[in-house]
């Protein structure tokens, strides 16, 4: 078992770590270009930066105090205290936290669907196309992920332990934080905690209260881990902000007159909103104009929203600098792969529902999440590795097919046992 997960984590942290010297050198090719997608990389290295020197957390001129979450840049400001302002140093420690999501994803396959098909699910996690090299972009979305992963894999503990008092409020407690460190990084999993509570409905009559009292807990586990963000914001800004103060101009991206699917700022830089508002108003005075073009254009809205609800299950990448025919290949098959077997997975029933909808969930929520705000494959990102554990199952029934014996992953687990 460990020989296996050891060798899974050192094939992705390689990988990675190929990738990272790979695109570093590309870049370094490009006069003045430092990152691939540049707007949000540069935003991300140049907070951390002020972290690392001790300086505000704050971006542009007028500062934006509470534009970002801290964890992401909090990562890269420590490879910048150890290592100074070499983004190959960054990549590399992105790369090896990164492949941590082999851990948890090999784990909970392993528990509800046998040694191969979780040693498929590690390998499909190591060696994703898009997994490996938004490992390494100064992005958010695959450390997000990882964590992500870790989150599934402690509610999954969670519903499992229900029958013992003190693990289901352990477990509850340590879901709780894993999902505020996710917040930490992005937003956007703020409210996916409590959509897995439905899942308490199902542990029947007896089991109520440790169930209520569990969920609860992780909740206030959460809002509590989220707290020193907000008083620190409370102090910045003189609102208390449990997240971030940049709701409003995404919700506008998504939702304004000239709006595609696809995200484009520029309307920001024009209005110049902060020189006569604070950022708290700022944030408040796009929501508002957000909703009011749904509330005054709802036909518009749902065509945007269905617009958004393709780019976003789109198995090509939608950006400009992705669309080399051997890159579109790669992403396009990879992507093709995972998505119809862990269709198949769930279809052939042979992993317990609560699972399955632990696993679902996120790509779901992201999917409606994103149906809202601007879309593209990248958003999905994220929701993938769960998936990876339902995709490993499908894989594994295959073979199975193949060899000419059909398993139940239930018994394989009873033998292997």
């Amino acid at each position: 078992m460990r020989n296996r997960l050891a060798g899974i984590f050192l094939l992705a942290v390689a990988v990675r770590l190929v990738a990272a010297i790979v695109l570093t050198t590309a870049l370094n090719q490009i006069p003045d270009r430092h990152f691939l997608i540049e707007g949000d990389a540069e935003g991300y290295w140049i907070l951390a930066g002020h972290i690392s020197r001790g300086e505000d957390f704050a971006l542009y001129e007028p500062p934006r105090y509470v534009m970002r979450m801290p964890g992401f840049s909090a990562v890269l400001a420590g490879s910048i205290l150890v290592f100074g302002d070499s983004l190959l140093a960054a990549r590399c420690l992105l790369a090896i936290l990164t492949s941590l999501a082999v851990f948890p994803v090999v784990w909970m396959t392993d528990h509800v669907a046998g040694r191969r098909a979780g040693t498929i699910s590690g390998l499909l996690v190591a060696l994703m196309p898009t997994f490996i090299g938004f490992s390494v972009t100064i992005l958010s979305e695959c450390l997000f992920a990882t964590v992500i992963s870790w989150n599934i894999w402690a509610l999954f503990r969670w519903v499992e332990s229900r029958e013992n008092w003190r693990n289901v409020l352990v477990w509850g407690a340590i879901s709780g934080l894993l999902a505020a460190l996710a917040v930490y990084i992005r937003p956007s999993w703020l409210l996916f905690p409590p959509l897995v509570l439905p899942l308490c409905l199902t542990w029947g009559r007896s089991l109520a209260p440790r169930c209520l009292l569990s969920g609860l807990l992780m909740q206030i586990v959460m809002v509590a881990a989220l707290i020193p963000w907000g008083i620190r914001n409370q102090q910045v800004t003189g609102h208390f902000v449990l997240t971030t103060l940049w709701m409003g101009p995404s919700l506008y991206d998504g939702l304004h007159p000239g709006a595609t699917g696809d995200s484009d700022m520029t309307f920001f830089e024009t209005d110049r909103v902060l020189e006569r508002m604070s950022e708290f108003e700022m944030n408040r005075y796009y929501k508002e104009l957000g909703f009011q073009f749904v509330r005054e254009n709802p036909g518009r809205a749902v065509e945007l929203g269905l617009i958004k609800l393709k780019r976003y299950w789109s198995l090509l990448p939608n950006a400009s600098q992705f669309q080399q025919p051997l890159i579109k290949l790669a992403v396009g098959g990879t992507n093709l792969v995972l998505l119809l077997f862990a269709a198949w997975g769930i279809w052939e029933k042979r992993v317990p529902w609560r699972f399955v909808f632990l696993c679902t969930l996120p790509i779901v929520y992201f999917s409606l999440l994103h149906m809202l705000f601007v879309s593209s494959l990248r958003y999905r990102l994220p929701a993938e590795y769960p998936l990876c554990v339902l995709s490993a199952v499908g894989i594994c029934q295959l073979l199975s097919i193949c060899c000419g014996k059909r398993t139940d992953c239930r018994s394989e687990i009873a033998e292997s046992s």
